[in-house]
């Protein structure tokens, strides 16, 4: 099955301040290679989003919750939280590993 997959204002938000930084402390190319490779990563949950793991966070809201790894090469850096919703995956947020649920 093939979903649609949606980011929410939200998450847009968490992605330019994420590129934004990456451009004051590492590069403009680098924020731009970021960007990029993460939107391409984002674009594959239309495809079998239910095999990513659940969030730290999933107990704790009334939806499934589950996280999508990323980061510039084999480091994972970020994760980007979704919910399945019908043949919709939405993006909610966009968050540093360093950031603990809760």
């Amino acid at each position: 099955m093939a979903y649609q997959v949606r980011i929410t204002s939200r998450g847009y938000e968490d992605q330019r301040a994420i590129v934004r930084w990456w451009a004051d402390n590492r590069s403009a190319d680098q924020a731009a290679a970021w960007y990029d490779g993460l939107l391409a990563k984002i674009q594959s949950l239309s495809s079998m989003p239910e095999s990513h793991p659940f969030a730290g966070e999933n107990p704790r809201v009334s939806f499934e919750l589950r996280e999508l790894h990323y980061g510039l090469g084999s480091h994972t850096t970020h994760r980007a939280l979704f919910r399945i919703v019908g043949t919709t995956v939405e993006v909610l947020t966009v968050r540093h590993v360093a950031h603990r649920p809760g």
